[in-house]
């Protein structure tokens, strides 16, 4: 008998840091590279080596699932999953999802028209009136997300976006600096030349979305905050943003 509890106390031990470990779904955009995008079958970009190492951190495990941007934000939403990234908050957003303390990183949104273009320093307002290319539920900065007098016309992936607007379809394409500028390259012979920025409508901070009716949130995005912060003072977060330059 006492052999059998100890038997058993000892399996107890070393289970029970299985069953406590704690482990988080989040969604990761597929098709927004360098931050978050699918390579070979799994979630890949600066954006997910960031929430990984934070959560890291934190002592919390991330599984990440890809997924389109505009079925990652319902999902999150409907707290399916923890939360999605990455969003930029505006006031359509801010209610309906939570929100950790600090941005995963910021980044430059750019309006861009046909090479040959003449204009510049054009911002959103600039854009009332005009037809623009845009991508499905992305956010764009405040000054233009919640102007309706920019016509937009939507596509479900960037590079359609690009297409349209080569293709005379628009007359500008507004898109994120980092994520326009790997297109080009991975796209070189059908538009690496072609395009040019003409101006820009916000520089803003990127974020998970949080589920506002996901069991724990408040808990889990107070260890997000101390592990985002310790991956800052420990250089870790340095260290990503160098490796994705």
């Amino acid at each position: 008998m006492k052999i059998t509890c100890l038997a058993m106390g000892l399996l107890f031990s070393v289970a029970s840091p299985l069953v406590a470990a704690e482990s988080l779904v989040i969604g990761a955009e597929d098709d927004w590279y360098p931050y978050a995008g699918t390579v070979d079958t799994k979630p890949k970009g600066m954006a997910v080596d960031i929430v990984r190492e934070a959560f890291k951190k934190a002592g919390i495990d991330v599984q990440f699932q890809s997924m389109p941007y505009a079925r990652c934000m319902e999902e999150a939403k409907a707290s399916k999953i923890f939360g999605c990234f990455d969003a930029a908050r505006n006031s359509v957003l801010e209610n309906q999802y939570l929100w950790h303390a600090k941005p995963l990183f910021k980044a430059k949104i750019l309006i861009y028209a046909k090479a040959d273009s003449t204009e510049k320093g054009l911002t959103a307002k600039s854009l009332e009136g005009m037809d623009v290319a845009v991508t499905q539920d992305y956010e764009y900065g405040e000054a233009f997300d919640s102007n309706p007098k920019i016509k937009r016309v939507v596509s479900k992936h960037d590079v359609q976006g690009f297409r349209k607007l080569l293709n005379g379809q628009v007359k500008y394409m507004v898109a994120y600096e980092k994520v326009a500028n790997h297109l080009f390259a991975h796209h070189k012979a059908e538009m690496g030349d072609k395009f040019k920025p003409v101006g820009s409508t916000a520089e803003v901070g990127l974020y998970i979305a949080i589920g506002k009716n996901f069991p724990n949130a408040a808990k889990y995005i107070e260890r997000f905050n101390q592990g985002f912060d310790g991956i800052v003072k420990d250089g870790k977060y340095k260290a990503i943003e160098n490796e994705w330059k």
